[in-house]
């Protein structure tokens, strides 16, 4: 399209160029018209062939953090509800196969903030140690898979893990949303999809705990020792 306007442009400045070259020569009343229409049409043209003859800006992109490698497991725990009641250590294979998904979702989450904080327009997280808050979560969460992989039974431990996830993930949710208000469009473009994904974690979270918790409250308990 730039090679086709260059000599469009160029046409009507050598035509006005011309019609002032007769004007002159043939002078009259319809000189000083004459004149002035050729100067615009002229500085007309000029501007267009500066427009279209100067090497283009490239605009800087703003790169959205992106989420390809965030892991969907539909609703956690939710194969929980076909197992038989008895079935303890398929219940904790199941939680903890979910439960390392959300994990993963979690060290995503840590290191897609992490390469914000460094940021100028992020100073205030940095100063509150938000960077620390994702780290957290991220560990907590590995911590519970960890718990699930030594053992053959939930525990009410790892419920109460779960479920503290599942408050911190909503913390930092409602955290990156007060930031982003009052600031600049850039702050709100990189925030929103943070903002996003820590409450989808949140809502997984609290849905492995519910599915957990009622499984668990269905297993039946073992009679105490006289």
């Amino acid at each position: 399209m730039r090679r086709y306007i260059y000599p469009i442009a160029v046409i009507p400045l050598f035509l006005a160029g011309v019609a002032l070259v007769i004007a002159f020569r043939a002078g009259g009343y319809l000189l000083p018209f004459t004149a002035v229409l050729a100067a615009t049409v002229a500085l007309v043209s000029i501007a267009a062939i500066f427009r279209y003859t100067r090497p283009p800006i490239h605009v800087k992109q703003i790169p959205v953090e992106n989420f390809s490698f965030w892991a969907d497991v539909g609703e956690p725990g939710a194969e929980l509800r076909h197992l038989s009641p008895g079935d303890l250590a398929a219940a904790a294979r199941i939680a903890k196969a979910d439960l390392g998904s959300l994990s993963s979702n979690a060290d995503l989450l840590n290191a897609r903030t992490s390469l914000l904080l460094g940021r100028r327009e992020f100073v205030e997280l940095v100063q509150e140690k938000f960077d620390g808050q994702t780290g957290r979560l991220s560990q907590d969460l590995h911590a519970a898979v960890k718990r699930l992989g030594t053992g053959k039974e939930l525990s009410v431990e790892v419920l109460n893990l779960i479920e503290q996830c599942a408050s911190q993930a909503d913390r930092i949710a409602n955290k990156l949303y007060d930031f982003q208000q009052g600031k600049s469009e850039l702050a709100h473009t990189y925030m929103e999809p943070l903002r996003r994904a820590a409450e989808k974690l949140s809502r997984d979270l609290r849905l492995v705990f519910t599915n957990v918790s009622d499984f668990v409250k269905s297993a039946p308990t073992e009679p105490e020792s006289s």
